[in-house]
């Protein structure tokens, strides 16, 4: 086999282990309607990588979570899955959700696009409602749909998980006020995990 043979199948090789090593986009730890689209991240997050937690984001978006018309707009849930306690608190959760959208934000606009320049950085705000729950709201943008800023309605639930000594933390995200009848659908989505 000549060198210029070589290196080529190496590159496949390499993609291919690369590949190997990917988690399963298929499996979800969060339960939700079939039509609710799944993905899977794992920590550190490649647009996040200051949010030094280890561990996975298992995502569920509602079907009309992309569709600017929907009453499901941007409305979606994802669960934090985490080898360690995450220590929560308002501070802490404002300042993560800041660093999360924002890189989300960085990375989903165009590189280099000088309408990042015009884009108001997150502004987050959370109030302690008991020792596992948290209410908020982002002040974000969203750069996949409308490409317009949006008021994020956030409820945040921990859940320690000391039979298999993890930790989790839900976040159900929509625009829509807390008493609209996307919640109920939020609130079913729950981890689909043993902890007791």
């Amino acid at each position: 086999m000549t060198f210029s043979k070589t290196i080529p199948f190496f590159i496949i090789i390499l993609l291919v282990c690369i590949h190997c090593k990917k988690e399963d986009p298929s499996i979800n730890l969060l339960s939700a309607p079939d039509n609710w689209r799944k993905e899977t991240i794992k920590f550190p997050l490649s647009f996040a990588p200051s949010l030094s937690y280890k561990g996975t984001e298992y995502v569920r978006f509602a079907p009309g979570w992309g569709k600017q018309d929907s009453k499901e707009y941007f409305s979606y849930a994802f669960l934090w899955y985490l080898d360690q306690e995450p220590k929560l608190s308002t501070t802490t959760l404002e300042s993560e959700l800041e660093i999360y959208f924002d890189g989300l934000i960085k990375a989903v606009s165009e590189p280099n696009s000088s309408s990042l320049n015009h884009i108001p950085k997150a502004k987050a705000f959370f109030e302690k409602i008991d020792d596992q729950s948290y209410a908020g709201k982002v002040l974000t943008y969203d750069p996949f749909t409308t490409k317009k800023e949006v008021n994020l309605n956030i409820i945040v639930t921990y859940i320690p998980c000391e039979k298999i000594d993890k930790d989790l933390v839900v976040f159900r995200i929509s625009p829509q006020q807390i008493d609209h009848p996307v919640w109920e659908k939020l609130n079913e989505v729950k981890p689909n995990i043993d902890c007791k």
